[in-house]
């Protein structure tokens, strides 16, 4: 990735870009199209966590609110966030935005002070959705195939995600009854017994980055 990135574009280290930044409603009270609030002049901080040992991507905005926008929209869990953010000179972007990548959504309110009498800072979390439905679902079924199979199998059908899965082939058929768990717990059941087709090893890492999974 570092190595295709054209540095006449960056300015900096640490340098990016980010877009406007939107807080959706969860839902509109009256029906219509949920509400939307651009935070993008509110933010002190971004922070994205990607990582081999993380499931799925995960986040942090912090923001100096003088707006009251916790108290408009108003947040009370599961409010979408979308913005882009890359390095320049790069194509790989975090795209969660909902025209043309996979929103994130809010899960927690933290460090909640005030700075003056109109004006607060806070802490919004944000994660990948497949971090919420892992919580309300479990996996209760038996199965039969190889264990990239199963991986799929699970992603698409429990975790019910659209984001592209990038899967390497494992050796051998495997017969494997999910006793009742959740589905990041299934595939890591898969990943630590999973032997790879082409070359001799055994254990794998299943992780999400800006490209998928």
């Amino acid at each position: 990735m570092y190595s295709e990135i054209d540095t006449a574009q960056l300015e900096k280290a640490g340098d990016y870009v980010l877009s406007d930044v939107e807080l959706v409603s969860f839902q509109a009270a009256d029906g219509s199209k949920p509400k939307r609030i651009s935070i993008r002049s509110l933010i002190s901080e971004v922070n994205i966590y990607e990582a081999l040992d993380q499931k799925n991507l995960s986040g942090t905005v912090i923001l100096t609110d003088a707006q009251n926008v916790i108290g408009h929209l108003p947040l009370t869990g599961f409010e979408r966030i979308e913005f882009k953010m890359f390095t320049p000179g790069t194509s790989r972007v975090y795209d969660f935005t909902f025209e043309t990548g996979h929103p994130m959504f809010i899960y927690k309110i933290a460090d909640r002070t005030g700075v003056s009498p109109r004006t607060q800072m806070y802490k919004l979390h944000f994660c990948s959705s497949e971090m919420i439905v892992n919580e309300q679902v479990k996996v209760e079924r038996a199965f039969t195939d190889t264990y990239d199979n199963n991986v799929i199998s699970v992603f698409r059908n429990e975790l019910k995600s659209t984001k592209t899965l990038i899967v390497e082939e494992t050796a051998g058929i495997r017969k494997y009854t999910s006793p009742k768990v959740r589905p990041f717990e299934a595939i890591d059941e898969f990943s630590k017994n999973a032997e790879s087709k082409k070359f001799i090893s055994v254990g794998m890492m299943f992780y999400e980055t800006a490209i998928g999974y």
